[in-house]
């Protein structure tokens, strides 16, 4: 699955808080699976199957797996993994959920660039 990697300058407790809070503004539940990772899920998985494309960008189902980890020299490496692809509603489900992990990447880095401690974001 595709991904997108930050590195961000700072205490990794805080970048870790800032990306989760992030992913919950746009919507998404977090469960943590350890101190620095998370799995992030947004919309629908029954919508998304039994909808399809119908389903829309709204209630499609997405998801991240997020891995953070300081570097101990003050930057942290913060990974969204993609979680879903979209299949479910054909061509357009996989166009939608594409055109949501692209949104939510630009809010991400945004998130780090407004507050001043974005280094890189990239494919992961």
């Amino acid at each position: 699955m595709a991904g997108r990697r930050y590195i961000v300058s700072g205490d990794p407790t805080l970048a870790r808080n800032t990306v989760y809070s992030a992913l919950q503004t746009q919507g998404f539940t977090l469960t943590p699976q350890d101190e620095w990772s998370a799995i992030a899920e947004r919309g629908s998985k029954g919508a998304s199957m039994a909808f399809g494309a119908m389903a829309g960008k709204a209630g499609r189902h997405v998801k991240f797996n997020i891995h953070c980890q300081g570097d101990g020299q003050g930057n942290t490496a913060i990974t969204l993994i993609e979680g879903t692809s979209g299949w479910s509603g054909g061509i357009i489900g996989t166009a939608q959920a594409s055109s949501i992990y692209s949104d939510i990447y630009n809010a991400v880095a945004a998130t780090f660039q407004n507050a001043g401690v974005l280094l890189f974001s990239g494919p992961a």
